[in-house]
């Protein structure tokens, strides 16, 4: 760390007189779309600037090798692009726990930087980052980062319309865009074939739910897990007669009504013992999924926009409902 504070401070001292600079002269300019990429090179992939989700043209001299995550749903990105960050934000006790994530992590582990709301930046500039990337709910720390190494942040809440849309954006920062589409293209692939496999129980429905552990159902509506429940881009799974669309609090008796062939919960911590207490329950006994016992766990990380996480899902689902 004593090599790199210094380097911070020279930095800090660089922005203010650049800053001093710019306040003599205006210079027109046009400003870029967020997400676009201008390659300097003539035919290599660095140098490029990269415009950000905050209109930020970064510029990014060379392939990152140490890449920090601040919003920790981009580390599935990161490893789907085979470029695992060397550290990242809710590793610890969240991550690390994730299904789809345990056999990278296995072979490469990722320091964990704190909460992605208030990112350990003792740590992050431990690590020594080479490039960061993060979402704009990390706006608050973007100058104290920026004085680290270059910053990009990701509209990750418009991106997660669609899992392809993740990977495609990060790869455009980090210069990975044909691995990107190659992998994009596997995972279809995996869908479309497991779309097949679920061919002979097509008109069996299917409810996904979680239960928090005050008792409340929640159920996940067919446009909130597209990769699971969409006919022509997902598994196509069917669903009851007025099954919801988007997600929201169910009750018992509602799920009773809906009374699906089989039910997937949500696998988050205690669940198993919130499960269990339902054993008494008498609505929830008599539902069809419980009765021929066609009631599943989902583990919680299949319930993001991450690529491995749709990739990891698709597995499961198809496992539970075939075996």
């Amino acid at each position: 760390m004593n090599r790199v504070l210094p380097l911070i401070l020279s930095i800090v001292i660089l922005a203010g007189v650049l800053a001093g600079c710019g306040n003599q002269t205006q210079q027109e300019f046009v400003a870029k779309p967020a997400g676009s990429v201008e390659k300097l090179g003539k035919d290599a992939a660095f140098p490029r600037i990269y415009t950000d989700a905050k209109g930020r043209e970064i510029f990014i001299a060379k392939q990152p090798e140490r890449i920090a995550i601040i919003f920790f749903n981009l580390v599935d990105s990161m490893f789907m692009l085979n470029t695992p960050p060397v550290a990242a934000t809710q590793m610890q006790g969240f991550l690390s726990e994730w299904e789809s994530l345990k056999p990278y992590l296995a072979v490469n582990p990722v320091i964990d930087l704190g909460r992605q709301t208030s990112a350990n930046l003792e740590k992050v500039l431990e690590v020594q980052p080479d490039l960061i990337i993060g979402g704009i709910l990390n706006e608050g720390i973007y100058n104290e980062l920026s004085m680290i190494a270059p910053v990009v942040l990701l509209d990750t809440r418009e991106l997660a319309r669609d899992w392809r849309n993740v990977p495609r954006e990060v790869a455009k920062v980090i210069g990975q865009e044909q691995t990107a589409e190659q992998r994009i293209i596997e995972i279809e692939s995996l869908i479309e074939q497991s779309r097949a496999k679920l061919a002979p129980c097509k008109t069996e429905t299917v409810a996904v739910i979680t239960l928090d552990d005050k008792g409340n159902f929640y159920i996940y509506g067919t446009q909130s897990l597209p990769a699971f429940f969409d006919a022509e881009s997902g598994l196509g799974l069917a669903v009851p007669a007025g099954y919801p669309v988007n997600v929201g609090r169910i009750s018992l008796e509602r799920l009773a009504e809906l009374n699906p062939d089989h039910i997937f919960l949500k696998k988050n911590k205690g669940i198993e013992i919130r499960r269990e207490r339902l054993g008494d329950n008498s609505i929830w006994n008599a539902l069809k999924a419980v009765k021929q016992g066609n009631v599943y766990f989902l583990d919680q990380s299949f319930f993001t926009v991450g690529a491995l996480a749709v990739q990891c899902g698709v597995n499961s689902i198809v496992e539970s409902l075939t075996k």
